[in-house]
């Protein structure tokens, strides 16, 4: 009879030690996902230079500079050697994936911004987008057409006239900051 309540209590530890081991793993860094972005990527633009490079070893380098990176099905989260994160949203298709960059934008009009109505300007990049209560838009004084807000998922979508294929971009807006994801689309380098 000890010998089954011995038995029994030592299943029970190993059973208890097993899901505490289980929920201690980190599950942030999913291995499909990591296994799609490894490798060199570039706009699609530019097959020869690579914007974002994704090593097996958990390193990186993104627009010159290097990081450690982990991701899961939606995000890239790239960390520096000063421990400040960059979070990249990113969506993989057949020619390759959206990487969608994410730069704050600073309202330069007059008066206070009316939600996405206004003048901004992203310094950083000499980037710029006016938005019209009419629902146009001009990015960086060239590139014009409509826009749409989701206000419900955080979006905008920009249907160009002319010049790109209607782009859907994820935004946040407070403190008179508007901080936009625009998505890139990218391929694999074509030395690669």
């Amino acid at each position: 009879m000890k010998k089954v309540k011995y038995l029994t209590s030592f299943l029970v530890i190993m059973l208890i030690m097993l899901f505490m081991t289980a929920c201690g793993k980190n599950t942030t860094a999913k291995p499909n996902e990591a296994n799609a972005i490894y490798g060199s990527w570039a706009y699609t633009h530019d097959k020869e230079t690579a914007i974002a490079v994704f090593h097996k070893d958990g390193t990186a380098q993104y627009e010159g500079k290097d990081y450690s990176f982990e991701c899961d099905s939606q995000f890239i989260k790239l960390k520096d050697k000063d421990d400040k994160i960059i979070k990249l949203r990113y969506v993989l298709n057949d020619e390759g994936m959206y990487l969608y960059s994410n730069n704050t934008y600073t309202f330069s009009g007059k008066g206070e911004p009316n939600g996405l109505v206004g003048e901004w300007s992203c310094a950083e990049k000499n980037w710029s987008y006016s938005f019209t209560e009419a629902g146009t838009f001009m990015e960086d004084g060239f590139f014009s057409g409509n826009y749409t807000v989701d206000d419900e998922n955080s979006t905008f979508k920009l249907v160009y006239k002319d010049q790109f294929e209607d782009t859907v971009c994820y935004f946040k807006l407070g403190d008179s900051k508007l901080q936009i994801e625009y998505p890139w689309p990218m391929v694999r380098t074509s030395n690669e």
